[in-house]
């Protein structure tokens, strides 16, 4: 991949010099800790997407990303958005996500992200305890407990990069920045 090979617009910037290569044509920034300008910014959500972020103007889909501060950062990566499991919960066990309908056993895995959709919050899967049953915990690996009797949720397949380097550059396609286990301050989506 060379550099300038994020953007998938038809309408891409083609530099004359480099035929065929694409460059990128804007940045949004998602998360900052300065005052320059404003208040500190943070638009990073467990559940929407890039594209549907209303208080970011002109997103697409299949963003880059740009680190300036170091930290770790979850994602999906635009080829692994598609959701692994859905429902709602038939109980409520402290902990855990319990749903008698799902075999979550054929379709779950440890370090998958449990979206609450009813209230926003969000948890890893810690461990799949039973066909109906996953245990929750947060990013340190302690016990979570974000589901309550009959919310609805959404399991994701997210990538946590861990540690990138400040000033890093990620050249992946990226739909959507999790609030949830991103450390990392000063990140931009690159167009």
């Amino acid at each position: 991949m060379a550099y300038g090979d994020i953007t998938g617009s038809p309408h891409s910037y083609r530099a004359p010099s480099l035929p065929g290569v694409q460059t990128v044509r804007k940045a949004v920034v998602l998360k900052d800790a300065t005052t320059l300008g404003s208040s500190a910014l943070n638009y990073l959500d467990n559940l929407k997407d890039l594209n549907e972020l209303s208080t970011v103007e002109h997103t697409e889909r299949g963003a880059g990303i740009y680190i300036g501060t170091a930290g770790n950062i979850c994602v999906n990566l635009s080829g692994q958005k598609k959701v692994i499991d859905n429902g709602f919960t038939s109980s409520a066990t402290t902990n855990k996500l319990v749903d008698s309908t799902q075999n979550f056993s054929s379709t779950v895995q440890p370090r998958d992200l449990v979206i609450n959709t009813t209230d926003g919050t969000v948890a890893f899967v810690g461990a799949v305890d039973s066909d109906t049953t996953l245990s929750l915990v947060d990013a340190a690996n302690s016990n979570l407990d974000v589901m309550a009797s009959g919310e609805n949720y959404e399991i994701h397949r997210p990538i946590v990069f861990q540690n990138i380097a400040a000033g890093s550059f990620l050249p992946i396609e990226v739909d959507r920045v999790f609030r949830f286990a991103t450390t990392a301050d000063d990140i931009m989506a690159i167009y």
